[in-house]
């Protein structure tokens, strides 16, 4: 089930543009729950209480909370979802990069466009539901990778930290869960002989440490002296340049 939001002002356009997502998904064999949000405070009430959408279409002009302040919000809560802006955002370029939308639909809607663009998020999603295995008590169990914080080593315990607040365990090695995601789609940080970070979820680092959002909070984890500057060095190759590590 793809969980999307729809969050704009305009009940007539967002009627509308409901019904175009409902047929897309069933031309792709989706299904699909749709929420439909007013105005960006009723849409951040619901990610707070733990909502989760895959796919967020915002506008940026709106009463109360307009889309680029909740995205923001979004942003500290989730780090995953796809944010769409339909709006006219000419002049908001330098605020919405600040908040990585996935894709612009300007006003008046070009169907072709939303229908492409509706395809390359759905994609996106399908591509990152990969998941890690392992096995604990003889079960063989798996989670989402994307759902992974940070794993934790201890004793020869592997616990891993899930975005829900959750902690899983099992017993392995650092170094072979390290070496199985290095070919994962999603960016895995040895930041310490025990910790093993997932970049989406790293909101700030400096030459030490690194902070993550997790379950509500802030939590800084230690780079180990050996790792530094590997850390450095792999964080710029995947961000391109656009991170910043302040001394």
């Amino acid at each position: 089930m793809l969980r999307i939001a729809i969050c704009d002002d305009d009940p007539t356009f967002s009627g509308r543009f409901e019904t175009l997502i409902l047929k897309e998904s069933q031309k792709l064999g989706l299904r699909v729950e749709t929420d439909v949000f007013s105005d960006g405070k009723t849409l951040l009430c619901s990610i707070q209480n733990n909502s989760h959408y895959e796919i967020i279409f915002i506008d940026i002009e709106m009463k109360q909370v307009d889309g680029i302040t909740a995205a923001k919000r979004i942003r500290e809560i989730d780090r995953t979802t796809l944010l769409i802006y339909v709006s006219s955002y000419d002049a908001y370029l330098k605020e919405l990069f600040e908040v990585e939308p996935f894709r612009f639909l300007s006003k008046p809607l070009n169907y072709e466009q939303f229908s492409r663009y509706f395809r390359d998020a759905c994609e996106r999603i399908t591509e990152t539901e990969v998941f890690f295995q392992f096995k604990y008590n003889k079960n063989i169990q798996k989670v989402v990778v994307k759902d992974i914080v940070y794993f934790e080593s201890s004793n020869r315990v592997i616990y891993i930290h899930l975005k829900d607040g959750t902690v899983q365990r099992f017993y392995g090695k650092l170094n072979d869960i390290e070496n199985e995601l290095s070919t994962c789609r999603h960016y895995f940080l040895r930041i310490h002989q025990s910790f093993l970070v997932n970049y989406d979820y790293i909101i700030q680092m400096d030459f030490y440490n690194v902070t993550i959002f997790h379950n509500g909070y802030n939590i800084e984890l230690k780079i180990s002296e050996d790792r530094q500057k590997k850390v450095r060095s792999m964080l710029c190759k995947i961000a391109g340049g656009k991170v910043v590590v302040e001394k």
